[in-house]
């Protein structure tokens, strides 16, 4: 179904970095639009190489409420384009669905437009990735192995980039990361391939059961082509729905095959349609396995091997990105990409030029065989837990805790079992800090990241890792967690220049 802009009327909700790009798209399509936003201020965002600022800032001056809206507001008005940072159950979207206005986000409008395209221009294809934890890791990688290997690709959505900029872009295909506000706003995004990375307790301020931000989640899958699921993952996708779906497309593929190919179909289909992965052995998707007659092993970590349908692919220990987590995020890369046309065995020969991004789980320093990992974007307890059981199998010393912050209302305790099973000492700051001296007998209270980062360093040994990894947000002592991890990066090579002064074993990552 054809779908143009011009024939349309909005109202664009928020006028964060992705509302100001809805209403920069919408104004150079010569639609009709206006904008509202909850907040009294608010900073244009400037584009340097556009050339609708000007036209944006006549916009802002002219067509931008930020008082109360009434119901006449939304006479002649069809569509609400919803920005993911305002929830649905605000006034103004009541409003707007009293008024008969229908309600979508970016991404619904990109689907509806890329579903549109014309004869001269193919549709973008498209995948998706959602999960609690990871999302932005696997999007970005994504893109490099589907760059490395020839594909003209861009990433897009929750990970930066607003999806509505690489609809205009000349890439083949579009990678996105989902969050749960973009996909409750979704409905008919076609994708090539989707995933569910995992799921733990998150934004239960905005959706207010755990249920409900699964049900959230889950939407990625409703026209999706394919799955790409971990097998052992809780609550990542619904198989039943998901073999269900299978065999639809299955059966409709028969009308036009004949009806003695249904069956075949269908049992075909349900397979290739779902791509498992996982840290067991087996002989199906991804999974792990240990190669013992491997001339190149030197132990027995070294003789694991990320395989495909049994066939090994890497061995664990070339693989630079830190923990069994990425493991796991490196394996639904791989799905993904074979969704796209690129087999694992080429993809996986460009894993060695990816450089993760910041405050997820990198390496930013090494003294003496102690490495200190900025895992900063661990904002909430789930993160937390993912860095904790990732890197556990990997550190042959101690692990040592740096965490704290805002909490939000989150219960810290639930971090007890893996406290007590992963972590020999916690320096906890910030305003929850007392949360965590509750939760385990082994913590420390510190006034700064620099008193952390010394404590820690003192207790360290050869052989183990500090890690930041702080389950709580940032704010309360920082402007955000790329500030908190900056400052724990700098706080180490601080140190850092004093240890190297009398030691030759310094050794610095970035």
């Amino acid at each position: 179904m054809s779908y143009n802009v011009r024939e349309h009327s909005y109202v664009v909700g928020g006028l964060g970095v992705t509302g100001q790009a809805c209403v920069r798209f919408l104004l150079q399509k010569q639609a009709t639009v206006k904008a509202f936003d909850t907040r009294a201020n608010f900073t244009l965002v400037t584009d340097p190489d556009s050339d609708l600022d000007t036209d944006m800032q006549a916009f802002m001056a002219e067509k931008v409420t930020c008082t109360a809206l009434s119901e006449d507001y939304f006479d002649g008005v069809d569509t609400l384009v919803l920005s993911p940072g305002l929830a649905l159950d605000i006034e103004q979207v009541a409003l707007a669905q009293k008024c008969g206005v229908e309600v979508i986000g970016d991404v619904e409008l990109f689907a509806r437009l890329n579903a549109s395209t014309s004869d001269a221009t193919s549709a973008k294809r498209v995948v998706g990735i959602t999960g609690s934890n990871g999302k932005t890791t696997v999007t970005l990688l994504v893109n490099h192995l589907l760059k490395s290997c020839g594909v003209k690709s861009i990433e897009a959505g929750n990970v930066g980039r607003p999806v509505l900029e690489a609809l205009q872009s000349d890439a083949d295909v579009v990678v996105m990361e989902l969050s749960s506000f973009q996909l409750e706003t979704t409905s008919s995004l076609v994708l090539e391939a989707a995933t569910v990375l995992n799921i733990s307790d998150d934004h239960l301020d905005r959706h207010g059961t755990l249920e409900a931000y699964i049900d959230a989640k889950h939407r990625i899958f409703d026209n999706a082509k394919s799955a790409v699921v971990w097998r052992d993952g809780e609550f990542v996708a619904s198989y039943e729905q998901l073999i269900t779906d299978a065999k639809g497309i299955a059966a409709s593929n028969a009308v036009s095959d004949g009806e003695s190919n249904a069956a075949s179909n269908e049992e075909s289909l349900a397979s290739k349609n779902i791509v498992e992965y996982g840290l067991g052995e087996s002989t199906t998707g991804f999974a792990i396995a240990s190669f013992d007659g491997d001339d190149s092993a030197r132990d027995d970590e070294q003789s694991l091997y990320i395989t495909f349908k049994g066939e090994k692919l890497i061995a664990l220990n070339d693989i630079h990105l830190a923990g069994m987590h990425n493991v796991l995020n490196i394996m639904a890369t791989l799905g993904i990409c074979l969704q796209l046309g690129v087999s694992p065995a080429l993809a996986v020969k460009h894993l060695h030029s990816f450089k993760a991004a910041p405050h997820r789980c990198v390496e930013i320093a090494r003294v003496n065989d102690v490495r200190y990992i900025d895992d900063s974007k661990a904002t909430n307890i789930g993160a937390t837990v993912a860095a904790l059981e990732g890197l556990a199998p990997t550190i042959q010393g101690k692990l040592i805790l740096i965490a704290g912050g805002d909490a939000k209302g989150a219960d810290i305790a639930s971090l007890s079992p893996y406290l007590n099973k992963y972590v020999s000492h916690v320096f906890a700051l910030g305003k929850d800090a007392h949360l965590f001296e509750k939760s385990f007998a082994h913590t420390t209270r510190v006034a700064t990241m620099k008193d952390a980062v010394k404590a820690a360093t003192r207790l360290a040994a050869p052989g183990d890792v500090v890690l930041l990894s702080p389950a709580c947000a940032s704010l309360d002592m920082f402007k955000n967690y790329m500030h908190r991890g900056d400052v724990f990066k700098q706080d180490v090579h601080d140190l850092l220049n004093l240890h190297s002064k009398n030691d030759d074993a310094v050794e610095a990552t970035s």
